[in-house]
């Protein structure tokens, strides 16, 4: 399958770690990104259920006269104390760690990276699967998410090293094209394009 990952709209919060917590986006934030995917065609509109992401999958579909699905399975990290925090304001000996093994060190009393990585790696196949009945040339899908979720499935598709990932930028509005396999070794990706709006 070919997947449009689309981190949502602004909303004024760069720098941010923003998890559970659901600040709503700009006004206008949608315009740019709107105008950027103009003659992008899709087949599905899947969202993460925060409503940054909603507000933007709208943006993007409604247009197209595409349903929206909702899954709580693309929703991102849940950064548990530092949730709606600056970067700046935790303490950066424990980011550093976060950044270099987010396994041994995770947020405080936030999601495990264990299951933060079964979550999207279900997400991923079960939506791989799906495609696989799809017609044949079926549209892409898309995803609009979060950056932890993009970072995420590049990991499990394309077999980035996690640590490497923070030093890819993904700003709001970035897609990534991702074509997407399920085979017997589970899940297999490449990166066709990457897109700042």
């Amino acid at each position: 399958m070919i997947l449009d990952l689309v981190r949502h709209a602004s909303t004024g919060r760069a720098g941010h770690l923003d998890g559970r917590g659901d600040p709503p986006l700009l006004a206008q934030a949608t315009d740019a990104l709107g105008g950027a995917c103009h003659a992008l065609a899709w087949s599905r509109a899947i969202t993460s259920p925060r409503i940054r992401a909603l507000g933007t999958a709208r943006a993007l579909a409604t247009p197209r006269d595409l349903p929206i699905e909702m899954d709580s399975d693309w929703a991102e990290l849940d950064f548990g104390d530092w949730d709606g925090l600056r970067g700046s304001d935790i303490d950066p000996a424990a980011l550093a760690a976060f950044h270099r093994d987010p396994v041994r060190h995770p947020p405080p009393d936030g999601e495990p990276w264990p299951a933060f990585q079964a979550r999207i790696g279900s997400a991923l196949a079960a939506l791989a699967r799906d495609c696989d009945a799809a017609p044949a040339g079926a549209a892409p899908v898309l995803v609009v998410s979060h950056a932890g979720v993009l970072r995420m499935a590049l990991s499990l598709t394309c077999g980035f090293a996690l640590p490497s990932l923070w030093a890819l930028r993904i700003d709001y509005g970035t897609r990534l094209r991702l074509r997407v396999e399920l085979g017997g070794d589970g899940l297999w990706g490449e990166l066709i394009e990457l897109r700042q709006p």
